[in-house]
């Protein structure tokens, strides 16, 4: 009977074991599975606030590290497999990406203040522009150095404002040629030497650039509460909450409108994604509308329970309602 309980605990020490193996190992792969939608009108205040007779949804998606045991939830409803260099920038740590996903969502906020304040008519200036790195070329001998979500702000001494400033300072520069490069990284300033690189017979430091904007001066204060969620695909919905909250939307009210989009300052609505993750996380919900960025209908076109609206910018989905 000793020898028999001896064995029963042994094995399940080793059982226990094997859990956690399975569940500690890394795999180089995420899970991407529908979130749970954020309720817009109680997340975003818009000055003293002002009730609305539809709830709008922020869709998200869950975004968790495979491991053997959890790819078990690849057999419910929605779940898929992304590999790792499909959600994070390449080479980065696990704590830059999730800063490059926090500074998105700060910048979806300010995009989409100070695109539904003016559609509102308000007269918003555009905020100051800065430049920051969308993407390091796998043939660029800045990858390891310099990563998506760096705003550059001097290369080789001069002062960066535009694309046209970085051009401009690497002008005459052969590949090979060290150039100091300052940036900022989460919010602190930081520098770095960085060798150019020939990419097709052009003298380059190898990455994509684009427009990163200051905080607008708002007319109507806009505050946010949204948790722990990252990215910047929420701004449509954010940019539609506060619209309908200057301006009201109309059309038949008590609706559940979810959707998904990044928003740009000029009010166009780019590609996301996660798209069927997120409209199943709506239809969950309730959602009778979903729109969804035009680049990304294909994704969900055969939905027949909830409406889906595919939109280029921000009037489309105004018009739309």
């Amino acid at each position: 009977m000793a020898d028999d309980r001896s064995g029963w605990f042994v094995g399940a020490l080793l059982g226990i074991a094997l859990l956690v193996v399975l569940s500690a190992t890394p795999l180089p792969w995420f899970v991407i599975a529908p979130g749970s939608p954020v309720d817009l009108t109680r997340a975003v205040v818009v000055g003293e606030g002002r009730a609305s007779t539809d709830r709008f949804l922020l869709t998200d998606v869950n975004v968790t590290r495979a491991s053997p045991l959890r790819l078990v939830t690849l057999l419910l409803p929605g779940v898929v497999l992304e590999r790792e260099t499909r959600v994070t920038p390449s080479g980065a740590s696990a704590g830059i990406s999730s800063d490059v996903m926090r500074d998105a969502m700060d910048e979806s906020q300010a995009a989409a203040a100070l695109v539904a304040e003016r559609a509102a008519g308000y007269a918003i200036p555009m905020p100051p522009e800065r430049v920051r790195i969308a993407e390091v070329s796998a043939r660029s001998a800045a990858r390891g150095t310099l990563f998506p979500g760096d705003v550059l702000e001097r290369v080789a001494g001069r002062p960066i404002r535009s694309a046209d400033d970085v051009r401009r300072a690497i002008a005459g520069a052969e590949a090979g040629a060290l150039l100091r490069i300052a940036y900022k990284r989460s919010g602190r300033s930081r520098s770095a030497f960085v060798r150019t690189t020939a990419i097709d017979g052009h003298v380059r430091l190898g990455v994509v650039l684009e427009p990163q904007y200051g905080k607008p001066a708002l007319a109507v204060p806009v505050r946010f509460a949204m948790g722990d969620i990252e990215g910047g695909s929420g701004g449509l919905m954010m940019a539609l909450r506060i619209y309908d909250a200057l301006h009201g939307i109309g059309g038949a009210p008590n609706r559940t409108i979810a959707g998904t989009g990044t928003l740009d300052y000029d009010g166009r609505v780019g590609r996301i994604e996660g798209t069927p993750q997120k409209l199943l996380a709506a239809k969950r919900a309730g959602a009778s509308v979903f729109f969804v960025p035009r680049a990304n209908y294909a994704d969900v076109a055969g939905e027949r329970d909830v409406r889906i609206i595919p939109v280029d910018n921000f009037a489309d989905a105004l018009r739309a309602l």
